[in-house]
């Protein structure tokens, strides 16, 4: 408001930040807002086949060069060795390294590590976060003209965007599908969390009425629904200061999360741009 006024802020600001971040809208910081409005860009783009390929293309990468990728072997446990490194159990399994890099939410790895000092885990738990619900539609006709929706939360919506990826991309990439995510960030209680992908639909379809008339459930040919409880990091007033720093007490240790990107929102970019800096720090350790 002081540097927009009260109508700006309550007509266009006020609704996005409710519809985001629900009650903890008015503790966003400035610095945040800043951050997203100073680094977009009007040059977008898309990795052809989706970030699928682009993983598949990663790993063959990675094992090329001699990594070993392990598949869904959740880590139980991380403690401190008393030789060089850390102990990463699996599957009750101990396995020695001389570094481990966790880039799990702050509150998992404060349980995974609970040998790590309590000022540090309590930095950590102080980190909050909000998680992800999305259905993605796959559709035999195309829903509007538009790419992207922010939808304000007085609107009544059963979610916070609408985004006709279609409108972006050709359904030429999709098998002449028109692709639409209905998303939303919630906290992890809410009942989206916990319903089944058809209460869901029953609940989000409707809604796509408003934005095509024509709309009939008829149209939708497949869908599918994804949630994270760890998706979208919320900014603090003294974010800057309440980084945890990259390498852990724990030696060997290292943690590169999206929390950590302050005052940047999670993305892509930021993502990589971290994770090249831990590699660096982390090879010249």
């Amino acid at each position: 408001t002081r540097w927009a006024g009260k109508r700006v802020y309550s007509t266009m600001w006020e609704p996005l930040l409710q519809g985001k971040f629900g009650r903890f809208a008015p503790q966003i910081p400035m610095s945040w807002l800043w951050a997203r409005v100073h680094a977009r860009t009007t040059r977008l783009g898309t990795f052809e086949g989706g970030f699928q390929a682009f993983m598949d293309i990663l790993s063959d990468r990675v094992r090329q060069q001699g990594g070993e990728i392990r598949l869904q072997q959740p880590v139980t446990r991380i403690t401190a060795s008393t030789e060089p490194g850390v102990l990463v159990e699996v599957d009750g399994t101990e396995h020695r390294f001389d570094h481990c890099l966790a880039t799990c939410s702050p509150h998992l790895l404060a349980e995974l590590a609970p040998q790590l000092p309590s000022d540090y885990r309590q930095q950590l738990k102080h980190l909050h976060s909000m998680g992800a619900v999305v259905l993605v539609l796959a559709l035999k006709k195309r829903l509007s003209k538009h790419y992207w929706f922010n939808l304000p939360a007085p609107a009544g919506f059963p979610f916070l965007a609408l985004v006709e990826h279609t409108n972006f991309v050709s359904p030429d990439h999709f098998g002449g599908e028109h692709i639409v995510y209905c998303g939303d960030y919630l906290e992890t209680d809410h009942e989206h969390f916990s319903l089944q992908k058809e209460e869901l639909l029953a609940r989000f379809l409707p809604a796509l009425t408003r934005f095509n008339a024509d709309f009939k459930p008829d149209w939708v040919r497949r869908s599918w629904l994804f949630r994270s409880p760890y998706a979208q990091p919320l900014p603090r007033v003294d974010g800057s200061g309440a980084l945890p720093a990259l390498r852990t007490p724990m030696p060997g240790l290292w943690m590169a999360s999206m929390s950590q990107i302050y005052p940047w929102d999670r993305g892509t970019n930021y993502a990589i741009e971290l994770g090249r800096r831990v590699a660096a720090s982390l090879h010249s350790s």
